[in-house]
């Protein structure tokens, strides 16, 4: 951010039974297509009208068919009058190519529920700080693992369920609390942002990391970045969930968890709580991305304060 203040919120509408969900893979390419029609069944299983996007298997390269191919998926479902929330297939890389082509104030008209985690972190932040669009940082489809628990939270905090509010625990490592929009996603991502229009705003905020398959000297690598930017001490306190694969043969001395938090030691006044569980592991909770939280260093809890979708109960 350069100066301005966040965008009043516009929340989505809560995804309502028999609703239609649209599924795309704006990133990476499908790479495990039986573990995505168990996750298109699941949708259909719980009653909702599932709509494929054209090119949702589609593949060049690492992307999941072109630029173009991935917009237009994404533009259509954003478009499509019978599609109340869109859940993104799966991760990978992508994303950040198309969306200086996304318009935030159609983000902002649809006011549709958008629902991933990863790759998806650069959208998230995008249709929050240029639509004032939450969305939740949560399970995608291609994952065969995936908790029913977190995918039981995920629409229950879709439909504006009170159990999708639920405090998730983790370890506490700092005391205090601390209360603020809730903002983050992939800790790569985040540092990605920086520069663009489209840059993680921490200011009084609880920021919330994961990262997968980064070694302990990058994510220190990261980390300095967002501190050298500012981002840390900026922010009201900082959760932290996955840390997966992410240690070292070369340098064992040091994990990945201890790499965090040694960055993170000087850099935060406020509470730090790890091992919660959202991120790229099985039981990956959904969060509610840009509202309110609650940040509880003593107890190691993490709790939303209001809900993601219009007209919660």
């Amino acid at each position: 951010m350069r100066g301005e203040g966040p965008l009043p919120l516009r929340k989505p509408r809560p995804l309502a039974p028999g609703a239609g969900v649209g599924v795309c893979a704006p990133s990476g390419p499908i790479q495990n297509p039986e573990a995505l029609e168990r996750g298109l069944g699941w949708l259909e299983e719980r009653g909702f009208e599932v709509c494929h996007a054209p090119h949702l298997h589609a593949r060049e390269g690492f992307l999941a068919g072109g630029d173009d191919e991935r917009l237009a998926d994404l533009r259509g479902l954003l478009r499509d009058p019978g599609v109340s929330a869109i859940v993104f297939a799966r991760g990978g890389y992508g994303l950040s190519r198309l969306i200086s082509r996304i318009d935030p104030a159609e983000l902002r008209r649809a006011r549709k529920l958008l629902v991933g985690y990863s790759d998806a972190t650069s959208l998230l932040l995008y249709a929050l700080q240029r639509a004032g669009l939450p969305g939740i940082h949560g399970p995608m489809l291609e994952r065969p693992d995936t908790t029913d628990a977190a995918r039981d939270r995920l629409l229950a905090l879709a439909a504006g369920s009170e159990a999708g509010r639920e405090a998730l625990r983790g370890h506490p490592l700092r005391p205090g609390r601390a209360r603020g929009r809730l903002v983050g996603g992939n800790l790569t991502m985040l540092t990605a942002s920086l520069g663009t229009p489209w840059e993680v705003d921490t200011r009084g905020a609880i920021l919330f990391l994961e990262e997968v398959g980064e070694q302990p000297y990058a994510l220190d690598r990261s980390l300095v970045q967002l501190r050298e930017a500012g981002k840390l001490a900026q922010a009201a306190g900082v959760a932290i969930g996955g840390l997966v694969d992410c240690e070292s043969e070369r340098y064992p001395e040091i994990s990945a968890g201890e790499a965090v938090r040694d960055a993170l030691s000087a850099a935060v006044e406020g509470p730090v709580v790890e091992a919660l569980p959202f991120g790229h592991v099985a039981d990956n909770r959904a969060l509610g991305f840009g509202v309110r939280a609650d940040l509880d260093g003593a107890r190691g809890t993490q709790t939303l304060l209001e809900y993601v979708v219009e007209g919660g109960n």
